[in-house]
């Protein structure tokens, strides 16, 4: 009977360990099942997918490449990638001491310009004509003495007393005796009379040419400040402190993503119902087909170069944040049905001369096959097939099949 009992206990602990383990492994497979089941991204089609005329990608409204007007050190960086910033904002500032340097040599310079013309302007002082005077004088007196002594001379040849060479010398001394008088008597006579008109004008065009020097020399120094040309977001940075500055060298790219463009081509035989000014509707694929409504504010009157389609950019407003640059778009022309759907060209399988689609129905994939009329670039019109508020999977994968179970994203 003691026996009994124990094989009694005995087979109750290994019924309840056997409980325990299967419970412990059905969760665990419901745990692995759960974490095998895939996530896939997908596409809603609307009915607006049937009035596309044009395929495009968006872009930024404004996109500027920032760039110093002068070269130099970059003494402080004050933004980050994704910094919003508004116009005038500071951005990068250079080490600005040579600039100063170029500043004061120009002020310098002025100064000296400016002295010189004021005194000429005045005129020569009554103490500088009188010493002229006494100049003109002496020169007058020596003159005189030199006169004299050329005579004496003239006499004594005559007589037969001197040589020709003597007379001669006499004759030099005196010859310079009078210059020496005619320029004395003429730097008298230009100091009496003053400066001329052209004197003063030479001076006053040096004087305006070295201040062109010194506003030069402010705005180079001005420009050691860089601010932001838009009001926008810093999209790219591309210096750091301490740097080296090149002029004309991109430091940042900002980027203003309040309002967008979207980039499109229309075809030719659907760009005269595309008017400036008009209201189409945008389809953005990444944002799971959501449509919003853009504006038309150009249409090229020439085509691409290499296609007959013609350009056109159409204003949409983006003051969530959801578009970006880049994203691909679908631009659809009021009141205007093309034949067909178009899907995102990744969305659409190859196999033995078939096309596929899946789609995804209480978290069930099902595989459907799509009759495609046109793949291009980005987009593929489906003319069979698909109906609007199907879930789409976008870039599907060769461990997707029909009945499988998947979490739609």
């Amino acid at each position: 009977m003691k026996k009994t009992a124990q094989w009694k206990t005995i087979a109750t602990v290994m019924a309840a360990v056997s409980i325990i383990t299967a419970g412990c492994s059905e969760t665990s497979s419901a745990s692995q099942t759960s974490e095998s089941v895939p996530v896939v991204k997908t596409w809603k089609v609307t009915s607006a997918s049937t009035g596309v005329i044009a395929n495009g990608k968006v872009a930024a409204s404004e996109e500027i490449q920032v760039v110093s007007k002068v070269s130099g050190k970059a003494a402080s960086v004050k933004v980050k990638e994704g910094a919003v910033v508004k116009q005038g904002d500071v951005l990068v500032t250079l080490e600005a001491a040579d600039y100063q340097q170029q500043i004061n040599q120009a002020q310098a310079a002025i100064a000296g310009a400016q002295a010189k013309l004021r005194d000429t302007k005045a005129g020569a002082r009554n103490e500088q004509l009188t010493q002229l005077g006494s100049i003109v004088t002496q020169a007058e007196a020596s003159l005189k003495v030199v006169e004299s002594n050329y005579n004496r001379m003239k006499v004594l040849f005559d007589a037969g007393a001197l040589s020709q060479a003597e007379l001669e010398k006499s004759s030099l001394e005196l010859e310079k005796a009078r210059t020496g008088l005619e320029q004395a008597q003429a730097q008298y006579d230009l100091a009496k009379a003053g400066p001329t008109a052209d004197t003063v004008a030479a001076l006053q065009a040096e004087v305006s040419r070295l201040g062109s020097n010194l506003e030069l020399a402010k705005s180079n120094y001005d420009n050691t400040i860089i601010r932001a040309p838009i009001t926008g977001i810093v999209a790219k940075r591309s210096v750091d402190p301490g740097e080296m500055a090149a002029a004309g060298t991109p430091l940042m790219v900002l980027v203003n993503m309040a309002d967008v463009k979207v980039e499109a081509s229309v075809p030719e035989n659907q760009i005269n119902q595309v008017k400036v000014g008009s209201t189409v509707d945008v389809k953005v694929g990444s944002l799971g087909g959501k449509v919003l409504k853009g504006t038309v504010e150009f249409v090229s009157p020439i085509s691409d170069t290499n296609s007959s389609s013609f350009p056109v950019k159409v204003k949409v407003n983006n003051q969530d944040g959801l578009l970006r640059a880049g994203m691909v778009a679908e631009v659809m022309l009021q009141g205007q049905a093309t034949p067909g759907t178009k899907l995102p060209t990744s969305a659409v399988l190859e196999k033995d001369s078939k096309h596929y689609i899946y789609t995804v129905s209480d978290n069930v994939l099902h595989q459907v096959e799509v009759a495609v009329e046109n793949a291009s670039g980005d987009w593929t019109t489906v003319t069979n097939g698909v109906k609007d508020n199907d879930q789409i999977v976008l870039n599907p994968t060769d461990k997707l099949s029909e009945g499988s179970k998947v979490i739609a994203n």
